[in-house]
């Protein structure tokens, strides 16, 4: 479901102020001291967070409609948009400098500057075991399957079918992944 906002409260400020001035104090820390002090300082803001590895500079806007699962690791430099919703499942493996994108912009108003217009925000969903691999950018709406695996350098516009190994921008199906019972 697509929905439209036409601004954010005072309260999504608010939250969002606080939170990001308490996370700015660790976001660049190195790890495993670092790792540790970003899990605590996103924990309180975050809507559900299973035990997740963040490495530095890792950036995510409105954590309260973030979702992330167990053994979930997050790379540097990873940019989040939770404020469409954002769900990561468990096993998930996101590599460095991604952008998980979950709103944007309405275009359609000439006569407005496209930043005045209202937003649209879409859930991304990242199911158990998928692995981004760096530099991916997943855009609003999109599910990516169970076990998927995604190219570096891939744009994500649309839905990613289970155990598929999907690469190029847009990113389009290479193959499945192999069943060889191991």
């Amino acid at each position: 479901m697509v929905t439209q906002e036409k601004s954010y409260s005072w309260i999504d400020y608010l939250v969002h102020g606080v939170y990001l001035n308490l996370y700015g104090l660790v976001k660049y820390f190195p790890p495993p001291i670092g790792s540790v002090l970003r899990f605590v300082f996103v924990k309180p803001f975050i809507k559900k967070m299973g035990k997740a590895r963040i490495y530095e500079g890792v950036t995510i806007w409105f954590p309260y409609n973030v979702k992330i699962g167990k053994n979930v690791t997050i790379n540097e430099w990873v940019f989040i948009d939770g404020y469409g919703g954002l769900i990561i499942e468990d096993d998930v493996r996101i590599g460095h400098r991604c952008s998980i994108l979950t709103s944007e912009h309405m275009m359609i108003k000439r006569d407005i500057p496209i930043h005045k217009q209202d937003m649209i925000k879409k859930r991304v969903v990242i199911k158990k075991g998928a692995i981004i691999g760096c530099n991916v950018v997943i855009l609003k709406g999109v599910t990516i399957g169970e076990g998927a695996v995604i190219g570096a350098g891939s744009i994500v516009t649309k839905d990613v079918e289970p155990y598929s190994i999907v690469q190029g921008n847009p990113a389009r199906k290479i193959c499945s992944r192999a069943n060889n019972g191991f």
